[in-house]
């Protein structure tokens, strides 16, 4: 197998972290802290409508003149629309996309076109998982030749 059939997006990828819609902000920084992942998944009804990243969560404070209100909630500064990359994209098609789209990280989901998000990759985990593949290939090509 090659590197990059191998390698697709469901493999990489981390489980994602969601807030819903009406969560408000100190919900949503709460959930960011306790995830450890830089970023979550606004939900409604089960259904992925937008991302806040940490840097959301201080520019809408700072905006607040640093108070965190009950009555910021994630809906009205999330990033909308989500983008998203199927979970049996390569690793290589979920690059282009960031390139492409200018965005950090992807949501991954089910199936093209689905709103139910599985998981998020990030140009790291990319870079990552890419490094790992290469490795254990080198390794087999390796034993091969020494054999």
């Amino acid at each position: 197998m090659s590197l990059t059939m191998k390698s697709i997006v469901e493999i990489a990828m981390l489980p994602p972290a969601l807030v819903d819609e009406n969560d408000d902000i100190s919900i949503v920084a709460k959930v960011l802290l306790q995830a450890n992942k830089g970023c979550v998944f606004v939900t409604s009804v089960g259904e992925v409508v937008g991302v806040i990243t940490e840097r959301d969560v201080l520019r809408k404070l700072i905006e607040e003149s640093g108070v965190c209100s009950p009555e910021i909630l994630a809906k009205e500064f999330m990033t909308k629309p989500v983008i998203s990359i199927s979970k049996t994209a390569t690793l290589a098609e979920a690059d282009d996309v960031m390139a492409q789209t200018g965005v950090g990280r992807l949501a991954v989901v089910e199936k093209a076109g689905s709103l139910i998000v599985v998981g998020f990759i990030d140009a790291e985990l990319i870079r990552a998982s890419i490094k790992t593949e290469l490795l254990k290939t080198m390794k087999k090509r390796q034993k091969y030749v020494q054999k």
